[in-house]
């Protein structure tokens, strides 16, 4: 089964929130939002710099966005996996196709997504931490050519998320992380991430400390990873949480490193649920969400009763629900999370710090 842990931060004054209920299994890819077309833009040269053989190296990236003239749109930065030594921001027959898929589903879905290269060292040692410190320095490159080029892409440079697998995953929290670097990602995405050294062994994710102001995270991890071990997504999962900031920890039962290339076959289902899961945070945590639907509350809105609240929400199959909250039934409604239902009824459980909040949640998609 395929069970997200979500806990929310203080945004809305909530200490913790759990969820009782099923996310729908949607085996498919489908990202199809708009008329119009995902425009491509290769091998973009953000940036110069020096690589590991004191080699001067042109620094690329892969834009992909959807044609027209929209404006503000929301920015994500992928970086792929590789294990510091390899892979590639594009196709290769190891990767798959799911980088492109990834950048296209973004792009379909309102955002703008780079996908970049930046320097590897093959065969790097002592964890690597010259070269994670090189990546990280590349994408914050990137990030001030995505913030020169604001206007050719039509982005609002100030929500920008980052996210990437393996160790692409453990370099977008170690760009997102540090203190100097948390005013300029809205949220941080780690597919199966981990830095090295890699193999059995238990090692943080993120080299930098985890503070009130790390942005919110979302971890999807393979429970049989033989590579970077799904405790390692676990205890970030639990330092966050501690910390008191929103994490989603996404396991995908008995699943090894790299999942959507099992035995060799790009797997297409599973690339569909991890992209919907992804997209779902995205937008959370970016405030780009589509215009709602109509109610289905048995009440339009709940008051919060000692300090819990219980309600029905019953949807179309594989509808998209926000749930939000506010101190009184006329000020903002900022959306604390997103879920996908199954037809019928499911259950939300929320645990609160204080009483004076009033709850409704929304159809957003579809």
């Amino acid at each position: 089964m395929y069970k997200p842990r979500v806990i929310n931060q203080s945004r809305c004054r909530l200490r913790k929130l759990l969820f009782i209920g099923l996310l729908a299994m949607v085996l498919r890819l489908d990202f199809a939002a708009a008329q119009g077309t995902v425009v491509v833009e290769s091998n973009l040269v953000y940036g110069a710099a020096v690589d590991f053989t004191g080699s001067n190296v042109s620094l690329t990236l892969d834009a992909y966005y959807f044609s027209g003239t929209q404006t503000n749109r929301p920015v994500v930065i992928l970086t792929h996996g590789g294990g510091f030594g390899a892979g590639d921001k594009g196709y290769t027959l190891a990767q798959g196709n799911f980088y492109p898929d990834l950048a296209t589903a973004f792009a379909t879905n309102g955002f703008v997504a780079f996908s970049i290269d930046y320097r590897l060292w093959p065969g790097c040692s002592d964890g690597c931490a010259p070269e994670i410190g090189m990546a990280v320095a590349d994408v914050l490159t990137a990030l001030g050519w995505i913030r020169a080029h604001r206007a050719d892409f039509g982005v609002d440079a100030t929500k920008v998320l980052i996210a990437g697998d393996s160790a692409g995953g453990g370099l977008a929290v170690n760009t997102a992380y540090p203190g100097t670097n948390v005013n300029s990602f809205l949220g941080c995405i780690s597919l199966w991430g981990g830095v090295p050294p890699y193999g059995t062994g238990i090692h943080p994710v993120n080299l930098s400390p985890i503070t009130a102001q790390t942005p919110p995270t979302c971890m999807i991890h393979g429970t049989a990873d033989t590579i970077v071990p799904y405790a390692d997504s676990v205890n970030l999962s639990s330092n966050l949480t501690a910390a008191g900031i929103y994490n989603e920890l996404h396991p995908l039962a008995g699943y090894d490193h790299y999942p959507v290339m099992a035995n060799g076959n790009y797997d297409t289902n599973l690339v569909g649920t991890i992209i919907k899961t992804m997209m779902a945070f995205a937008k959370l945590t970016s405030g780009h969400l589509p215009p709602a639907g109509p109610v289905r509350l048995g009440y339009k809105t709940l008051q919060v009763a000692n300090g819990r609240l219980f309600f029905d929400i019953t949807g179309p199959t594989n509808a998209i629900v926000a749930v939000e909250c506010s101190t009184n039934l006329t000020g903002s409604w900022p959306a604390i999370t997103t879920n996908q239902l199954l037809t019928g009824a499911v259950l939300f459980t929320n645990v609160l710090s204080v009483t004076s909040q009033f709850y409704r949640a929304r159809i957003v998609s579809p």
